[in-house]
């Protein structure tokens, strides 16, 4: 499984994802206004490429300049989902599978607006089970609207009504048994293969032989058993704990994207000290000498103690950074390519542990081995990434989305979820616009870089050299 994380550029990265199709596309998207998205799925869909698209039936994409037809006519498929009442429920899933080992999902709409928006998807490779999630979600929307045959029962209702029955048999109302058991029989799809509901039909058979005793006892000892029914099938739970579950996926992948940004920055600067720290510190030192001279000629004056007193910070300030930096640890030398197996299996290793994706009962212990896996990957410990991705790859902890079931609770995982991927795509979006960062990022050579830097510094050094001796020396 891989998955990366894209808050630049989305537009291209869904382009490029797009055209690699060779078998099937699904898409489910609330609002489509990109019309060159939409041109490439109608090309695919001509090229011979399975698509289909599930979209919201909304005036947003009613009063777009997009003629869906035409990926109709391209041999593709549509589905508008709702009546097109304002006030309905929308169906506002984001998600792209692009032939059964690429999910695309996130933030991002595909509309034209959304290019200059903050957002995000994550793209996951080949995490079978994950993509399997969400053909079946794609597939129970198109069910849910479309009268296809639906095996779904409400056991919510069916305990309710199987309640009623009871008291209404030890009410010894028949005509009241006849109707309740009507309405539970209307709650059950005409074909399922189900053990529970098997046995609440030999329950209505027995009602309607008047074997009410074993009726009674029937009743009671499915309740019993199946009490909790209710909140493992309410048709919101799975659809949550799938959009957790991809949130999870989302808001693990941006961390890794702040993390490998932070990582460059810091060894940018690293580098930037071991470099180039003896030779700026030895400049510091000069302009707080040449500072405090001109002070001595002109103790009166304010503006010169000014700029003393901040040339003075300025060397103090750095001295420490430079001699702190120099004692901390450093990181393992490794090659290109141990690199990029450092790189991927942190990331692997993550989605395993992040401390937003488990339950409450275990994110102390995820967020101490969280803290360890960002300790080792910041020092390029391949060795101990490794080490922990073992032990993790051994199930040590469960995701939110597949062990929580109370859709209160779900409903407020998804929404600190959510807050938290926008606080994460703000904060890369800063991150990237930084000096530093849009410094680094335009480096092609670091060794150059600072060897042209090395000179630069060297030069202004022995200006102020040659400064200071001549104010020295009184010349």
């Amino acid at each position: 499984m891989k998955s990366q994380a894209y808050f630049e550029k989305i537009h291209k990265q869904i382009e490029i994802r797009l055209q690699e199709a060779d078998t099937s596309i699904r898409l489910a998207v609330a609002w489509f206004t990109d019309q060159r998205l939409f041109q490439l799925i109608c090309e695919k869909a001509k090229s011979g490429v399975d698509v289909e698209l599930i979209i919201a039936n909304h005036e947003i994409n009613q009063d777009s300049n997009i003629n869906f037809r035409q990926l109709k006519e391209s041999g593709g498929h549509v589905y508008w989902i709702g009546t097109g009442y304002r006030y309905e429920a929308l169906m506002h899933n984001k998600f792209c599978i692009i032939d059964n080992h690429v999910l695309i999902t996130g933030s991002y709409n595909w509309t034209q607006k959304a290019k200059s928006n903050h957002e995000s998807i994550t793209v996951i490779e080949d995490d079978d089970n994950l993509i399997l999630d969400f053909n079946q979600e794609f597939d129970k929307i198109i069910n849910k609207y479309f009268n296809k045959e639906n095996t779904e029962v409400d056991w919510g209702k069916v305990i309710i009504r199987l309640e009623t029955l009871l008291n209404v048999i030890r009410l010894e109302d028949e005509e009241d048994i006849n109707y309740q058991s009507d309405k539970i029989k209307s709650l059950l799809p005409k074909k399922a293969d189900d053990e529970k509901i098997t046995t609440i039909i030999s329950i209505l058979n027995l009602c309607k032989k008047r074997e009410y005793s074993n009726a009674v006892n029937a009743i009671q000892e499915f309740t019993r058993k199946y009490k909790q029914i209710a909140i493992y099938n309410d048709p919101m739970v799975p659809a949550l704990q799938l959009e957790i579950r991809g949130l999870e996926f989302q808001v693990s992948s941006l961390e890794d994207e702040k993390t490998d940004i932070e990582k460059l920055i810091s060894g940018y600067q690293s580098e930037y000290n071991i470099q180039l720290g003896d030779l700026i510190k030895k400049i510091l030192l000069l302009k707080k000498q040449l500072a405090k001279y001109d002070v001595e000629q002109d103790k009166n004056n304010e503006e010169k103690q000014k700029e003393y007193d901040e040339a003075s910070n300025d060397y103090d300030d750095f001295s420490k950074a430079h001699e702190e930096n120099l004692k901390g640890p450093k990181p393992f030398e490794l090659t290109e390519d141990k690199l990029k197996e450092l790189k991927q299996n942190y990331r692997r290793a993550t989605k395993l542990c992040h401390p937003d994706k488990v339950t409450d009962e275990q994110k102390e212990q995820a967020q101490r081995v969280f803290t360890e896996l960002k300790t080792a990957y910041d020092n390029n410990d391949l060795e101990k990434v490794n080490d922990i991705l073992t032990n993790l790859e051994k199930g040590i902890f469960k995701s939110q989305g597949e062990t929580i079931t109370q859709k209160d609770k779900l409903l407020i995982v998804k929404q600190e979820l959510e807050l938290k991927r926008k606080a994460l795509e703000e904060a890369l979006h800063k991150l990237k616009l930084s000096d530093t960062y849009q410094k680094i990022s335009n480096l092609d050579d670091w060794e150059t870089h600072f060897l042209n830097s090395k000179q630069k510094y060297a030069s202004v050094l022995e200006a102020l050299k040659n400064k200071y001796e001549k104010v020295s020396y009184g010349e």
